[in-house]
């Protein structure tokens, strides 16, 4: 006789990825249990809370969730250079991370998931054609069995290994403060600080929050540096020529940070009894290091899969890898590339890319035009034809070379440098 299972389906990690996939499978008649590491859901928030109108629109995501609209951005570049853009209408939307992560948790205990908290994932295993999963919770042990398991753990996943799934992965180390008493130039306007001295391999930023509130963070590449994010984020504080008279009497109020994985988009996401999403799966745009729209999609389709898997149909978990790829695989590819040759251009070229885009009106505004945050490839192909217009060409020569150069490599392996594919925790 078959084992009974003691659940349909058990998610493991209860951030936008995982309460998504909670959701829909519950609301589908799953049993489904939810375990997450920390004691509620959404601490500790690690990211700026930067969601794109699109998912608003698509998950049907309330307004009063909102702090702020976003529909301009301002580039400094390392020497001096400002180049300033602005949409006709809002492209993205600043939440409170920890309070989204609650409400979308709520809403899957409402369809009827049950949530673990403070439970930590410590290993899983297939036996009798299910998959048990053992964690700790309040010194006791949490074992449980189902046919499938979704892992939206986050950046570090611990069951993909311990289930014969390789993911190999690329960190990026993020660091910010949510601050009061700021200087905050343009609520709808984000602040990005490019260059080497302020954040090795990615930039630093300023996210308005609504009133003297905002984030200031940076994130930086270890193959570039051996110092902390910490590092980096009290010298932009403190030195650089714009972010420092924002933040002269600014307040710290509380500190988020973590990695952020960068992984190989050609590698399975999936393996019999096994789902990966979210951050878990590298769902992230490797410009920017969001991925909340992404993950949402991704938990939406992890539950699908789920319920076909539960439900005796094998091939879903190969729709799964189809359905993800199809919504937001290009971007991933699109955004490797793009990652990989900003890291490696010289702050000289990163200046002229960001005069280019101040000097030239047709650029600029095709970029607001076809600019779109959540699907940055588009942006692609206009501005390498601008590039190469005859008054860019030489100044931009040395980027292009980049972009060409490990944009190719990036297209080939993702650009991604293996790391150690262990690590610890779920959210």
């Amino acid at each position: 006789m078959a084992t009974r299972a003691d659940y349909d389906v058990i998610v493991v990690g209860s951030g936008p990825a995982g309460a998504m996939a909670a959701l829909r499978t519950a609301a589908r008649g799953l049993r489904t249990l939810v375990v997450e590491e920390h004691p509620a859901p959404g601490t500790p928030a690690h990211c700026s809370g930067k969601i794109q109108v699109h998912a608003f629109r698509e998950f049907g995501l309330p307004g009063e969730l909102i702090l702020t609209a976003l529909r301009a951005g301002t580039f400094y570049g390392p020497g001096g250079s400002v180049a300033r853009v602005r949409r006709p209408s809002p492209d993205s939307f600043v939440v409170d991370r920890a309070e989204f992560d609650r409400w979308l948790a709520a809403r899957a205990q409402e369809a009827g998931a049950h949530l673990a908290l403070g439970t930590r994932v410590r290993a899983a295993q297939r036996e009798g054609g299910l998959v048990r999963v053992t964690g700790e919770r309040g010194g006791r042990t949490l074992s449980a069995t189902a046919p499938v398991v979704v892992d939206a753990e986050g950046a570090r996943p611990v069951l993909p290994r311990a289930l014969g799934l390789r993911l190999p992965r690329r960190m990026v180390h993020g660091l910010q403060y949510e601050c009061t008493g700021v200087d905050v130039e343009c609520d709808d306007c984000p602040e990005l600080y490019l260059g080497r001295a302020w954040a090795p391999g990615f930039f630093g930023w300023l996210m308005p929050l609504g009133g003297t509130r905002a984030r200031v963070g940076v994130c930086v590449d270890p193959r570039l540096t051996d110092r902390p994010p910490a590092y980096f984020l009290d010298r932009l504080i403190r030195e650089h020529p714009v972010a420092s008279r924002r933040l002269r009497a600014a307040r710290v109020r509380r500190r988020l940070g973590g990695p952020i994985p960068l992984l190989a988009a050609r590698h399975r996401t999936s393996a019999e009894g096994l789902i990966v999403v979210g951050d878990a799966a590298g769902h992230v745009k490797a410009t920017s290091g969001g991925g909340i729209y992404f993950s949402l999609i991704g938990g939406d389709l992890a539950a699908a899969a789920a319920a076909g898997y539960v439900g005796g149909d094998r091939s879903a978990l190969a729709a799964y890898e189809r359905g993800w790829r199809r919504r937001f695989g290009r971007e991933l590819r699109a955004t490797a590339a793009a990652r990989l040759a900003l890291a490696h251009m010289s702050d000289a070229d990163v200046d002229a890319v960001v005069e280019a885009v101040a000097s030239d009106r047709r650029l600029r505004d095709a970029i607001q035009r076809r600019g779109d945050t959540a699907f940055q490839s588009r942006l692609l192909a206009p501005l390498v034809a601008h590039a190469l217009r005859p008054a860019h060409l030489p100044r931009l020569a040395g980027a292009l070379a980049a972009l060409v150069r490990y944009g190719l490599r990036a297209l080939w392996d993702d650009g991604v440098a293996e790391e150690n594919e262990g690590g610890e925790g779920n959210r």
